[in-house]
């Protein structure tokens, strides 16, 4: 469910979701109103010989949490950074970009913003702040590359990799104007490390591996950071994205790179997208006997790539060897929940509570989607209820709820928890948010009310993806309606420009399944096939079970010896599926 972990940039207006019932019941989330209050920050004094532009940065984190906004400190912070870069290219130096001394402190407090005001916040200041001094119309003020790259990695915490690539032009643009002082904006070897990473977080792996030949023109070095990103952005793209990652080793001993711990850690990864488990165990073995140590990281992500090969066993007698941290635990709960153990995930919940490692979010997400595989609601409720008096609850969990009450046809509860999500706890719904709601809509045959969730969601100017799609597909698909899943698959890919997916192809093979449309599933499956659109086990399990049924429709209907051999390609084409996987 790594789709509710992704999040849109909040809009400030309000939206009503359709009400259930007012005799039906409230889903028992705490109805306690938790003021959304920030924290008291601790602010140091002005250091004496302090800038101005320290100063007033310092004044604009004490009014954190004090009667000023959002909006209006961020607008501080931004003019003053702005401010602090002018008055420096009125000094004696001569060139295009900010030299070293005022572009250390602008890095500072981009990266302090980022710290003190949450990830969004900072991206959103860090890219004003770029703005204003790219558009400086005298030089000497522009941001060189060590700004540039701090904006980036910004822009990369939040996924906005449009803006990401947006700065990486202007860097190259202005570069190419020659002379010493544009050369200072030259991409380095760090801003290209850091766009990699923008595009892995934003989905984009294509794109994340396609800088690294766009390094190999330019000429810029590529070192062992380099190269863990490249391959972790692969390993985040499926196997097709696993497999051009694991074609990156041959580049990396040509450019003389040992794997560290970092870049170990993601190939295990890659490997366990593949299903490679012996390839993942080797280079574990590989990183244990090297003696240069291992960490947490490392035994995350096998244990991790040993659940995605199925060895669930492997996974648990790796965790019981290693010492117990935040992350050990939080993947072995990954592992208890690919199971569908929900107990076993429960029982190591409890026990970090009690006697640690503390949990932190990404426990609470993995007991979540524990809960959530296994369809126990009600104890997500619970621990949602928990985290939200504890004021620990995030957009993801409580997306990861109302999934699961998608799932369990409690659309009217998920309705509830949508709007206390808004009302109670000022939660602003993201397109995860809505495309969750609709998919609880659509599970429960709610057509019209999903559709209403859609229409708000544009209004709001919240684009849609292809998980909101199939949303909207998933009622029409559970009554066998394939015509309409056909018709709704056009709309988004002609009125929206969304790109047909695996998801969306699942929907559609599911539609024919359930018309018992065998001939159009196989279509379907062939069209996958086709636009090179990589499989998954969802696909995997609907065209196998697609095969059985045709080919057991025909015969029970005693059709002709032509439709009988159709049926028995039927199974063939169906079975061939299973070399892709």
């Amino acid at each position: 469910m790594s789709r509710a972990s992704s999040s849109a940039r909040a809009s400030s207006s309000t939206t009503s979701v359709p009400r259930a019932s007012s005799r039906l019941s409230r889903v028992s989330v705490s109805r306690a109103r938790v003021a959304r209050v920030a924290p008291t920050r601790a602010v140091s004094d002005v250091d004496v010989g302090a800038s101005d532009a320290e100063r007033d940065a310092r004044a604009r984190r004490a009014s954190v949490g004090g009667g000023e906004s959002d909006a209006e400190g961020d607008d501080r912070l931004v003019e003053t950074l702005a401010r602090d870069a002018r008055a420096s290219a009125s000094t004696s130096f001569e060139g295009a970009c900010l030299p070293r001394e005022p572009s250390t402190r602008v890095v500072a407090e981009l990266k302090r913003a980022t710290r003190e005001l949450g990830a969004t916040r900072g991206a959103n200041v860090a890219a004003r702040v770029f703005d204003e001094m790219s558009r400086a119309e005298r030089e000497g003020s522009w941001p060189n590359a060590h700004v540039c790259t701090t904006v980036i990695s910004s822009l990369a915490a939040t996924g906005d990799a449009d803006k990401a690539l947006e700065v990486l032009a202007w860097m190259k643009a202005t570069s190419a104007r020659g002379g010493d002082g544009a050369k200072m904006c030259a991409p380095t070897t760090h801003t290209y490390t850091t766009c990699v990473r923008a595009l892995d977080a934003a989905g984009r792996w294509k794109e994340a591996l396609g800088m690294f030949e766009e390094m190999k023109t330019t000429g810029t070095r590529r070192n062992a950071h380099t190269y863990s990103a490249l391959v972790r952005a692969g390993a985040n793209g499926g196997r097709a994205g696993a497999r051009a990652a694991v074609k990156l080793i041959p580049e990396m001993k040509k450019d003389s790179i040992e794997p560290d711990l970092a870049i170990a850690s993601a190939v295990i990864s890659a490997f366990g997208v593949l299903g490679s488990e012996d390839n993942a165990r080797a280079m574990l073995r590989a990183i244990e006997s090297s003696g240069r140590g291992t960490d947490a990281k490392l035994y995350v992500d096998y244990i991790t790539a040993m659940c995605r090969c199925g060895n669930y066993e492997e996974a648990t007698e790796v965790f019981s060897r290693v010492p117990r941290t935040t992350f050990t635990c939080t993947a072995v709960m990954k592992a208890y929940a690919e199971t569908m153990d929900w107990q076993l995930a429960e029982t190591l919940f409890v026990e970090m509570r009690r006697d640690g490692p503390p949990p932190n979010d990404r426990t609470h997400t993995a007991i979540l989607h524990a809960y959530e595989k296994s369809l126990q609601w009600e104890r997500a409720v619970r621990l949602l209820n928990e985290l939200t008096a504890e004021r620990r609850a995030k957009e993801i969990h409580h997306n990861i709820v109302l999934s699961v009450l998608g799932k369990c046809t409690q659309w009217e509860r998920a309705e509830v928890l949508f709007r206390d999500m808004r009302e109670l706890y000022g939660i602003q719904p993201s397109r995860v948010t809505y495309s969750t709601l609709i998919s609880a809509y659509g599970r429960s045959g709610k057509t019209e009310l999903a559709r209403e969730v859609f229409r708000q969601m544009l209004a709001r100017r919240i684009p849609p993806d292809d998980y909101t799609f199939v949303g909207l597909m998933l009622g029409p698909a559970l009554d066998g309606n394939f015509r309409e899943c056909a018709r709704i698959a056009t709309e988004m890919k002609e009125e929206y420009g969304v790109e047909h997916t695996v998801h969306t192809y699942n929907a559609l093979i599911q539609a024919a399944d359930i018309a018992g449309n065998y001939d159009k599933a196989v279509e379907v499956y062939d069209e996958l096939l086709r636009r090179g659109v990589e499989p998954n086990n969802t696909t995997r399990e609907l065209v196998v079970a697609v095969g059985k049924r045709g080919a057991n429709y025909y015969d029970r209907q005693q059709k002709t010896a032509a439709v009988a051999s159709y049926a028995a390609g039927l199974v063939g084409v169906m079975g061939m599926a299973l070399g892709r996987w």
